[in-house]
């Protein structure tokens, strides 16, 4: 088990960050959209408390950053790749 699993999260923020905003010069977009849905894939392989957990330092990391696009980016990848959310509560 990975103790602080802080960077590993920052290399996937970063993958997708970069499949995301790569222009069709730089990565065929057909390409970019299957390895983004690889690595979705992967993640739902969690067990849902590790999704909840991932969903968690996303956020934590999001509310840190300093660059507004960054930070929204951050925000919107649990969505994007759909890992689970917590039940609402209400």
């Amino acid at each position: 088990m990975i103790e602080d699993c802080t960077p590993l999260i920052l290399g996937v923020i970063d993958a997708f960050l970069f499949l995301e905003s790569s222009g069709p010069d730089e990565v065929n977009p057909d390409s970019a959209v299957r390895c983004m849905e690889s690595i979705s894939s992967s993640l739902l392989r969690l067990r849902q408390s590790d999704q909840l957990a991932l969903r968690s330092h996303l956020a934590t990391i999001a509310d840190e950053a300093t660059d507004p696009a960054y930070r929204d980016f951050v925000r919107a990848l649990p969505d994007m790749i759909g890992l689970a959310a917590p039940p609402l509560s209400g």
